[in-house]
């Protein structure tokens, strides 16, 4: 018991003698949607996907009229035409089921890897910034509550766009 008593008052007497902590913490989606080049990183790679977007839209389109045409003109023509109408109707919507599920999982590699880009600047930015103004710690995750004496979202957006100007020059 004296053990524990003695060792919770020396941890205690290390912090007072200790020189005062630095934290900082950062909203990163606050971050990640005001950075100038993730949202012209993103528009870029929207315009790259929109015309296969629009391509597999049209196919849908196209189904859903063939769809209706079957319906209206069931009666009207015979089995094996009817067979062979649900068959390729079938066919399309395999097709457009395959290519609508490449196109998603392209779309979100290349949202992953513009993600990961802005990580690396983000996470290069707190480092320096945690040098220059010699940070104890910075935290980057949901909090219940930051006060705006240790908010450094703003700081982190500031340093990003200035190295990134640099790097553009």
């Amino acid at each position: 018991m004296r053990l524990t008593l003695l060792f919770f008052f020396l941890f205690n007497a290390s912090f007072a003698l200790a020189d005062e902590l630095k934290i900082g913490y950062i909203d990163v989606d606050t971050v990640i949607n005001n950075i100038s080049k993730y949202e012209k990183d993103n528009k870029k790679l929207i315009s790259n996907f929109e015309p296969k977007k629009l391509e597999l839209i049209d196919l849908f389109n196209h189904i859903e009229i063939l769809k209706k045409q079957y319906l209206n003109e069931e009666n009207s023509s015979d089995s094996s035409q009817n067979q062979n109408r649900i068959k390729n109707i079938s066919q399309l919507e395999i097709d457009f089921q395959k290519e609508t599920e490449a196109w998603q999982n392209k779309l979100n590699i290349q949202k992953q890897l513009l993600l990961q880009e802005i990580e690396t600047l983000i996470n290069q930015s707190i480092s320096q910034l945690a040098n220059e103004e010699n940070f104890d710690l910075i935290l980057y995750d949901s909090a219940a509550f930051v006060s705006d004496q240790i908010n450094i979202t703003n700081k982190i957006i500031k340093m990003i766009e200035s190295n990134l100007k640099w790097v553009f020059l």
